[in-house]
């Protein structure tokens, strides 16, 4: 059910149009009556309606088009209804604006049988701040305190509730960020509240693959919303994976039928996917008074945002091309891919120069003072491109990219084969396809090497699991918080034996053994807490790896 929108558009509106397969399952489910009123708060290319449409006429509506409500920000979007309906359509149902503003006309329900739809997925600081205050205080109302960080389809999802008759149904495609975002835990807990029964299906095949996203999709069926809200229960809501829309199918007549099963809930859905014994031992070792978290030690936050990358990181022959002299560039370090071992050294950004890597960064405070080089490579930039970036008007001076805080360690922002810690030997800064670790000043050298090296643990590596999210391709993506998270075993060892591991297992991973350096790891840190059965428990935890691992790949 695509749309001729440009990627451009789309991108900056958040859109991503749901296939007809989908869509038509979903509004099979919401609407159950023939005079049921349907709404659709982000219509886009109107697959939703259509099928909404179809499923009325199936159920014996005489009036489909008089009981289909939408709104939608984009003009191009209104083009659509007359072609999807096949004539023209009474505009006083279809509101061209902003859901967020319910700027609706005097003639519309105030409150709907279904309320479907995919609503757009845009970052908070894409949202009017005045418009997004408003909402905020709307929600709080009906007794959501909703963070001011969830992303806009959080508030396209709070107030679809508000817009349910009771009785109704609500049925969302939501991204998987509904499972994990810090800001979707509170959301959970008032949609869970607002109706009798709600249940999250995960889908393992991709939805929006051709929108340019392999994030994977949640559809999130509300069953009969009450007039009154429900006493909190403390538990999530439950979470039944899916291959596909087939599946999906099957998934949601078993549901209605109460023959459903689930052994995850939408909070701590990765981790209910290890097998008994694993999680037993992993709870068991939570409990352990050495088991704290990366943010007991430090604080993470993303490296340095340019604002064009291509534009201010440069290779050694990038700067020979363009006759920029050394002590006119800071070094930087591009990606984490150039970080082999535990420790980042400034002979391992000599190395990642001589490879052709992008290690030399363009920062300018003062261009008069520049080179007439530097100058020429600057006004490559026009002044209405310098005055449309966002990223540059934040900073007093566009072109000073360099903020003069280099991390005591770097973090990887996106990995496959797990996160590790790696020290900052050489202090040079990065870009932010990196992520900055700071220390808290009571954290000494040892216990910041036994970091690195916990970190590596298979442990660590199951709660970095638990803590990330999926991410294209099964790619593991953790955001500054989310790493804070992963939790680490920091048993009591001499600082003479922590040093000792800490060469050894850089050397390793310099090697290219990073199963060796995990195992290597493993030993040193189930030793220092004086566990018996270590063969067993490790072999326990390494099953339980590979079954997240799986799963995130899934």
């Amino acid at each position: 059910m695509t749309a001729p929108v440009d990627a451009r558009r789309k991108k900056d509106l958040g859109a991503f149009y749901t296939h007809q397969g989908l869509s038509d399952v979903i509004c099979s489910w919401a609407i159950t009556s023939s005079s049921s009123t349907v709404f659709e708060p982000s219509f886009g290319g109107c697959g939703f309606l259509r099928s909404a449409r179809d499923r009325l006429v199936e159920v014996g509506s005489v009036s489909s088009l008089k009981q289909l409500y939408g709104c939608d920000i984009d003009t191009h979007a209104f083009g659509h209804l007359s072609k999807v309906f096949e004539h023209p359509v009474d505009l006083s149902r279809f509101h061209e604006g902003d859901f967020l503003d319910q700027d609706f006309g005097a003639s519309w329900p105030s409150k709907f049988d279904a309320v479907v739809g995919n609503p757009p997925y845009l970052p908070y600081r894409k949202i009017p701040i005045d418009k997004r205050e408003r909402v905020l205080e709307q929600l709080r109302e009906f007794g959501l305190e909703l963070d001011r960080r969830a992303s806009l389809w959080a508030y396209f999802c709070a107030l679809g509730v508000i817009y349910t008759k009771a009785g109704g149904r609500k049925a969302w495609v939501l991204p998987s960020s509904f499972l994990y975002a810090n800001y979707s835990r509170s959301l959970r807990a008032f949609i869970a509240g607002s109706f009798d029964d709600v249940r999250a299906f995960e889908l393992k095949e991709r939805q929006f693959l051709l929108e340019g996203t392999e994030e994977k999709t949640v559809v999130l069926l509300c069953k009969n919303r009450l007039s009154l809200k429900k006493q909190a229960s403390g538990s999530d809501i439950p979470l039944t994976r899916c291959n596909g829309v087939k599946d999906l199918k099957v998934a949601i007549a078993d549901w209605d039928k109460g023959l459903a099963q689930h052994n995850s809930l939408c909070g701590s859905s990765v981790f209910d996917a290890l097998s008994d014994s694993p999680r037993r031992l992993m709870e068991y070792l939570r409990q352990d008074q050495s088991c704290r978290t990366l943010g007991n030690f430090l604080g993470v936050k993303i490296g340095l945002v340019t604002g064009n990358n291509a534009f201010f990181t440069l290779s050694e022959a990038d700067r020979r091309k363009h006759d920029l002299q050394l002590v006119e560039l800071r070094k930087v370090m591009p990606r984490f891919q150039f970080a082999a071992g535990v420790d980042f050294k400034p002979e391992d950004h000599e190395c990642l120069i001589e490879h052709g890597a992008k290690g030399h960064l363009v920062s300018v405070t003062d261009t008069e003072e520049a080179s007439s080089a530097m100058r020429s490579y600057l006004e490559q930039y026009s002044e209405e491109d310098i005055a449309e970036c966002s990223t540059f008007k934040k900073r007093s001076i566009w072109s000073q990219t360099e903020d003069n805080a280099p991390p005591d360690a770097f973090f990887p922002v996106m990995q496959h084969h797990g996160p590790r810690l790696v020290l900052n030997s050489s202090s040079i800064n990065c870009t932010n396809s990196v992520h900055r670790a700071y220390f808290f000043e009571h954290v000494s050298k040892s216990e910041r090497q036994l970091l690195c090296l916990s970190l590596l643990s298979t442990f660590s590596q199951i709660s970095a699991e638990a803590c990330g999210r999926s991410y294209g391709s099964g790619a593991l993506k953790h955001e500054p918080r989310e790493a804070e998270k992963i939790e680490v075993l920091m048993p009591q060892l001499h600082p003479n034996t922590i040093r000792a591991a800490f060469s050894r297992v850089d050397r390793m991973l310099r090697d290219g053994n990073l199963e060796e350096a995990r195992q290597f790891a493993d030993d040193l840190i189930m030793k220092g807490l004086g566990e018996e059965d270590i063969p067993e428990n490790l072999a326990l935890l390494r099953s339980g790896l590979e079954q997240l691992k799986h799963h995130r790949h899934r």
